[in-house]
């Protein structure tokens, strides 16, 4: 770290950073998530809690969350879908046992005893599947900085921590690798807050936090890509029996195309009509039975020869009026690389393409997605990086969206409720 260079960044940035007035923000909002976690977490009332008041709270948790406006102030960029999200809170409404250890780990001050907790937390939900005790700790970080923004930052992602005490030299007390989650949660916070507060800036952790993530700051930390001078060589992943060999288990092929059947069906039932590869059809429909006109049979769409090769051989697109409007690869593989390496190319042969785009895979495997679309390869392509432009769809998230009643009332938008960005975005 070029000591002399930050501390320069650090007199900048207090001049143009207006804590006192961002601090209020911060005040507000903290107290509506506060009141929110007592008065509809917490109580012991057994009714769901509705979707209007989860995603209020969402969008102070979550830049992605539904709703956010430019400008608007949310903890951080944790990607996880709206659907997710509401999920989170009703488990946490509904298992008191876990709702009860983590208001404890909000309102606990000494730093071993909320290790301690976090640990407790992440045991009592290892078999659940609540998103709540991730890996990368991000939900769980970003309910601590909601709660008290004053304490605790809002960096919520444990690899960006990690970045960020190598980049400030922390000397960790224990082995960061080894560690249990709940050290390298509740450590990590206090060292990076040490640590930059040694540099000269005082405040509160959300203070600390904008100057670390302010532009010139997370440059010097964060990974940067050069997008200019680099020359893009296309290839075309061919979709063919090899690929399907490569899983696992056989199971895992089922898997996959129940999963082209299901996106199939939900488009038919929204009024898309859908593509299938031609080496998948004759599969994907002995799981899904399309009404007459809704499976075509040639894409209504011109590009050149390679680019429609590669969208030809996409597991399952939308189109609306002789238009694709969505793009899904499914990603069954143990590498989850064949479909996004068509994903990419797609985008690096046409660059001004306005399809959305979806990887769709386990909840287990969706840390190497963000991992492979994030690839330093695919920061280049017409100017837009894919993990900009590319989300995650779990397959439980589908499923879920499946068994809703009336998708035929559904907009195409409601995949915005289940999908999840990379924090590279």
């Amino acid at each position: 770290m070029n000591k002399s260079l930050v501390q320069e960044l650090v007199s900048k940035f207090v001049q143009s950073y207006d804590s006192t007035a961002k601090d209020k923000i911060w005040q507000k909002q903290s107290a509506d998530f506060r009141q929110f976690w007592s008065e509809r977490v917490l109580t012991p009332e057994k009714e769901t809690i509705s979707d209007d008041d989860c995603d209020v709270v969402i969008r102070i948790l979550d830049s992605c969350g539904k709703g956010k406006t430019n400008g608007s102030e949310a903890v951080a960029h944790v990607g996880l879908s709206q659907v997710k999200w509401r999920k989170v809170f009703n488990n946490l409404h509904s298992d008191k046992k876990l709702a009860s250890l983590v208001d404890s780990i909000f309102k606990e001050a000494n730093i071993d005893r909320k290790a301690q907790l976090i640990d407790e937390l992440y045991a009592a939900n290892a078999a659940g599947k609540k998103y709540l005790t991730g890996e990368g700790g991000n939900v769980l970080n970003a309910l601590l900085a909601a709660y008290d923004p004053v304490k605790n930052l809002s960096a919520v992602s444990m690899k960006h921590r990690k970045a960020l005490m190598d980049f400030l030299e922390i000397n960790s007390p224990f082995d960061l690798a080894s560690a249990s989650i709940g050290k390298r949660i509740s450590y990590s916070n206090e060292s990076i807050k040490e640590a930059t507060r040694a540099l000269g800036l005082t405040g509160s952790a959300r203070t600390l936090y904008s100057f670390l993530y302010s532009e010139p700051v997370s440059n010097l930390w964060q990974d940067t890509i050069k997008r200019e001078g680099q020359q893009l060589i296309v290839t075309v992943p061919q979709k063919n029996d090899a690929e399907e060999i490569q899983p696992a288990n056989k199971g895992e092929i089922r898997e996959s195309l129940q999963m082209q059947a299901i996106l199939a069906d939900i488009g038919s039932k929204m009024g898309f009509q859908i593509w299938l590869p031609p080496s998948d059809r004759g599969r994907v429909l002995t799981k899904w039975t399309p009404k007459t006109g809704m499976l075509l049979e040639e894409l209504p769409v011109t590009f050149n020869p390679t680019t429609m090769k590669t969208i030809e051989q996409i597991d399952v697109l939308w189109l609306k009026r002789a238009e694709i409007v969505r793009a899904f690869e499914v990603e069954h593989t143990t590498s989850i690389y064949s479909g996004i390496l068509r994903m990419a190319d797609l985008l690096a042969m046409q660059p001004n393409i306005t399809i959305k785009l979806h990887i769709v895979a386990l909840t287990s495997r969706r840390e190497k997605v963000f991992q492979e679309i994030g690839r330093p390869v695919f920061a280049a392509l017409g100017g837009r990086a894919l993990s900009e432009i590319c989300t995650f769809l779990s397959y439980e998230s589908l499923t879920d969206l499946h068994e809703q009643k009336h998708l035929e009332r559904l907009s195409d938008k409601v995949l915005e409720d289940y999908e999840e960005k990379s924090q590279e975005a």
